[in-house]
This record gives C-alpha cells, structure tokens and sequence, in this order.
C-alpha cells in the first residue's frame, strides 16, 4: 500500500508532467481565447514574476494559422510584473491592446497612426491633473507637474519609436500611467514598461496593425488565456482520485 508521502510525490510528479506538456501548447496560440477575435498576438514572458528579463514573441495569424515572426530579448520593470501604483517599478499582468503610438524619430514604414513628438509633448503621470495618463501638448493643455510626468522628447534612446499599452485606460488617479512598449534605454529594466531594441520596434511598426493584442505574464499563467480543455481535466481528476483511491 503506498504511504501518503509517496502519493504526494506521485501526484507532485504527475502535475509537473502536466504542466510540461501544457508548456509545449504556449506557442499553440489557436487555443487561445483571443485567437478568433485579432489575427495579431504578443506574448511577453519574463524569466520569473521579480525578473526584469524578458522574451517578445510577436505571432500573426495567416489563412487560419499562427506563425510565429519575432522572438526577441526584452526588458521589463525593475521588480517585475504586478504593478498597482504610480510608484511600483513594476509591469502590469494581463491582456492589453495599443491605442497610441508615437516616437522621437520620424514616422517609420507602417500602417499605423503615428505622432512624431516634439518639445510641446508630455504624458502626464501627475495624479492631480485631470489628464492623468494621456498625451499632452503643452502649449494647450497646463495643468499639470511637468517634474511628475514626461517629457517624451528627452527619454532617448527609449522613445525612438514607442506604442502605448492600455493599462489603465480608465485613467484612474495613482493607478498607473505611461506603460509603452519602445526600444532599449542603457538599462536591462524598465520603469513598468516593456523595452526590445530599435530593430524590434521598427519591424513591430512594420507589422502590426491596431487590432493587435499584447499579453503580459510569466509562464506558468500562459494557460489561463486558453480555452479549457474538459478532455485534460477530467484526465487529471481521474488520475488523482485513482492516487486517492489506492492510498485509503
């Protein structure tokens, strides 16, 4: 008769098998549960949830099928995923899309709409403005703390090209603001955002198209983006309850 040590190393075991295989399904982006609404998907995964490193896998949908077309090094926040704050030097969790893109250089090759930024141009992270996580023209709008928010054209190399994810698109006061997707700064961590080189975001500018969706999550949680299997989890109840089973 097996010992209840045993069985809990049986069913351990048995749950690493499972997720092994269910990790071979992450780039299976058909299962997914946006898959039939975008034809356009972004997956950044760090090494870790406190892991600033990243990888970018940028994966478009072409006469019903994915295909995998950039993977990339990336940065993240310096602590990580779970933003909550204004303060958190951490990357928000979860599904987002771009609803905003911009850059110091010239507008590159893509369909996109594009805003090419100069001096009078901020994205005000200020919690006491009205215009909290919007883009800015200052010779229009004043009423904010330019020390509290950015000023788009000094962040070189960052803001070469850059996307806005619509964290907080609510715009709620302190919650979090300013989360681009843009190009390498001199630091492998970002302050929330995501950054990929300068090559990365020209080809991303190249492909995407506004119906793009970009996840954010380690690997462990790719699973909850699929739809659920019912075959795989009466699987995993049988199995168990037979692990039970033999040990009472």
């Amino acid at each position: 008769m097996l010992t209840f040590i045993n069985v809990l190393i049986m069913i351990f075991s048995f749950s690493n098998c499972l997720l092994r295989d269910n990790e071979n399904l992450d780039i299976d982006i058909s299962r997914m549960n946006i898959s039939s609404q975008t034809d356009q998907i972004i997956l950044v995964i760090p090494e870790k949830y406190t892991s600033s490193n990243a990888t970018l896998y940028f994966y478009v949908k072409e006469s019903s099928q994915w295909k995998l077309e950039l993977k990339t090094l990336a940065y993240i926040g310096k602590d990580g995923l779970g933003l909550e704050s204004e303060d958190d030097s951490k990357s928000p969790v979860g599904l987002f899309k771009f609803n905003f893109y911009f850059g110091i250089n010239e507008k590159p090759p893509t369909s996109l709409p594009y805003v090419q930024v100069n001096k009078s141009h901020y994205w005000i992270s200020d919690p006491a403005s009205d215009k909290y996580n919007h883009f800015v023209n200052y010779e229009i709008y004043k009423e904010f703390d330019t020390k509290k928010s950015e000023h788009l054209i000094e962040v070189v190399p960052g803001y070469q090209y850059a996307m806005n994810i619509n964290y907080n698109e609510d715009c709620i006061p302190g919650r979090g603001s300013a989360i681009f997707l843009h190009c390498f700064t001199e630091e492998k961590y970002t302050g929330g955002c995501v950054a990929v080189s300068e090559d990365a975001m020209k080809f991303l500018f190249g492909k995407i198209n506004t119906n793009c969706n970009i996840i954010i999550d380690v690997y462990e949680n790719v699973l909850k983006y699929y739809r659920s299997s019912n075959k795989s989890n009466k699987l995993e109840f049988v199995y168990l309850a037979f692990l039970f089973l033999l040990f009472i």
